[in-house]
């Protein structure tokens, strides 16, 4: 089973989304599907089915109270002048530093975290367009929007030729 922990993302964030790839307007950006929009908090990969249940046991450990998570800008990956990934980035926020790190070493996880919500990817790199999507995304205005934490969720994806299927396992709720 191909397993990630993840956030789900309000639908306001989803339709920033839309405008910023209606703007880009590049036939090489694949958008990632409405329903597939989230935040990743670890990619767990490749796991053996009988460690679903300990991994669901682990994570119910996990204590946190709700809190408030807000976007701040987008940009690409892996730079401006070379995009493969298009995203949202997150404001810096000690209550989800600390749920991820919590979540991540249970999973003995050491590399970096860079929040970001992906919201469409390129098959190959571009890197002929930094200029003229810079000059369009100029012109628009993106309104930072803060939703609240208050969940996380285990998921499932499953490949299939037209695309990852996602399926929620467990959600994890906040102390209330």
């Amino acid at each position: 089973m191909r397993l990630f922990i993840a956030i789900e993302i309000p639908q306001e964030i989803k339709d920033n989304g839309k405008r910023i790839l209606e703007t880009l307007d590049d036939k090489r950006l694949r958008r990632v599907k409405e329903e597939h929009i989230h935040l990743t908090v670890s990619f767990l990969g490749e796991i053996d089915e009988k460690e679903v249940d300990g991994i669901i046991a682990r994570l119910s450990g996990i204590a946190f109270e709700p809190f408030i998570l807000k976007t701040k800008g987008f940009g690409f990956f892996p730079s401006n002048n070379r995009i493969r990934i298009v995203w949202f980035g997150l404001e810096m926020n000690e209550n989800f530093m600390q749920l991820q790190k919590d979540i991540r070493s249970l999973f003995a996880y050491q590399d970096k975290f860079m929040p970001h919500i992906t919201i469409a990817r390129a098959r190959n790199i571009i890197i002929d367009k930094e200029e003229e999507f810079a000059k369009k995304l100029s012109a628009i205005t993106i309104q930072e929007i803060g939703f609240t934490i208050d969940r996380f969720a285990l998921f499932q994806s499953t490949l299939t030729p037209d695309g990852p299927i996602h399926q929620n396992l467990r959600e994890f709720c906040a102390n209330q």
